[in-house]
C-alpha cells in the first residue's frame, strides 16, 4: 500500500483515451448577456436605495478548520480514488479505450533467455486503420507513465505495424521502410505487455494488453486471473471470467490469516473485475489466496506481493 500511493503521488495515473469525432464536437457556448449600451434620458435617476446596515448576526460563519481526524480521512478517500483510477485506467487498456472499428492485437514472434529473465519479442497488428494514417507507438509499463516510443509508423495491407522510412518518423532513425514494428518485452508473472497505436489527429488508435505469465486458476470452465497494478503486487487486478451462473457467488482473499470479501459482482457475460491491495498491517511481504465460487465452479490461486518480491521471468 506504501507504495502504491507514492505511485500516485508522483503522477502515475495514466489513462489512454482517443477523442471520437463526437467527443471532440465544441461545446456550445453558454449564453452571454449582454449590455445594452447607456443612453441618456431626461427623466431623473431614481435615489439609490440607502444601504442596510451590517450586523453582527448577518457576518457569515468562520471557516471550519479541519481536525488532524478530519485530515487524515479526506487524504485516505483522496487515496482511495486515486487508486480506483489507476486500477481502472489499467483494467480500460484494451478495446474499451480503442477507436470503435479499429483494433490492435500482439503476436509474438520469439522467445530469448537473457540476464534480466526471458525477452519475448512482439509484432503489432492492426484493423482499422487507414494507409494514410501516420500512428505513434505508445508503451505504459509498470510503475511508469505512458511513453511514447516513436512515430512514423503505418499499417500494411497485411495489417502489420511497419516503419513508414526516414521521412515518416522518428522510426526511420533505427529501422528500414516497411520493416516490421517489433517491441520486446521481459516481464514478471502477472506483468500485463500495454502498447498502442495512435493516430496524429487524435481521433484513431487502439490499445492492446497482453500477459505473458498468466497467475490464473480454473476449475470447471471458471477462470480466475490476478494482474499486476505495481511491480510488487502492492496492487493488483482480480479478474474473472465463466462466472454465468452466479447462483450463490462469492469471493474473497485471504492473507496472514485475516479474511477480507471482494466485492466483485459477475455480469451477464459471466465477468468481473477488482482492485485489491493485499497489504496486510505490520507486514512487508506476503502470501494472498483468492477465490471464487458458485454453485458450478469454485478457482482458488495464490501470489506472493511486497518488498523486492518483483522477478521477471
Amino acid at each position: 500500500m506504501r507504495f502504491v500511493l507514492s505511485l500516485i503521488t508522483g503522477g502515475v495515473v495514466a489513462s489512454f483515451c482517443i477523442a471520437s469525432p463526437a467527443q471532440t464536437a465544441p461545446v456550445p457556448n453558454a449564453p452571454t448577456s449582454q449590455v445594452a449600451p447607456q443612453t441618456q434620458s431626461s427623466a431623473p435617476a431614481p435615489s439609490a436605495a440607502p444601504a442596510p446596515s451590517l450586523k453582527l448576526q448577518d457576518l457569515p460563519p468562520d471557516p471550519h478548520t479541519p481536525t488532524p481526524e478530519e485530515q487524515a480521512a479526506q487524504a485516505a478517500e483522496r487515496q482511495r480514488l486515486q487508486i480506483r483510477q489507476l486500477a481502472a485506467a489499467q483494467n480500460n487498456w484494451g478495446p474499451a479505450a480503442s477507436t470503435p472499428g479499429v483494433s490492435l492485437t500482439l503476436k509474438e514472434t520469439g522467445r530469448t533467455k537473457t540476464a534480466e529473465g526471458t525477452e519475448i519479442t512482439y509484432q503489432l497488428q492492426g484493423t482499422g486503420f487507414t494507409p494514410d494514417m501516420k500512428l505513434t507507438l505508445l508503451r505504459w509499463p509498470l510503475n511508469q507513465n505512458v511513453t511514447s516510443v516513436m512515430d512514423g509508423i503505418s499499417v500494411n495491407a497485411a495489417g502489420i505495424a511497419v516503419c513508414g522510412g526516414p521521412e515518416a518518423g522518428s522510426c526511420g532513425k533505427t529501422m528500414q521502410a516497411q520493416a516490421p514494428v517489433e517491441i520486446k518485452a521481459t516481464v514478471a508473472k502477472g506483468e500485463a505487455v500495454r502498447v498502442a497505436l495512435v493516430a496524429a489527429d487524435k481521433k484513431h488508435g487502439a490499445a492492446a494488453s497482453l500477459v505473458p505469465f498468466p497467475i490464473a486458476s480454473e476449475d470447471k470452465g471458471c477462470k480466475l486471473q490476478v494482474i499486476r497494478g505495481s511491480k510488487n503486487d502492492e496492487l493488483v487486478l482480480v479478474e474473472g471470467d465463466g462466472f454465468t451462473s452466479a447462483a450463490n457467488f462469492s469471493a474473497g482473499s485471504e492473507s496472514f490469516g485475516e479474511k477480507r470479501p471482494i466485492g466483485a459482482k459477475p455480469n451477464a457475460n459471466g465477468h468481473f473485475v477488482v482492485a485489491m491491495t493485499p497489504w496486510v498491517t505490520g507486514h512487508d511481504d506476503g502470501d494472498t489466496v483468492i477465490y471464487a465460487q458458485t454453485d458450478a465452479c469454485s478457482p482458488t490461486l495464490s501470489f506472493h506481493w511486497g518488498k523486492d518480491t518483483y522477478k521477471a521471468e
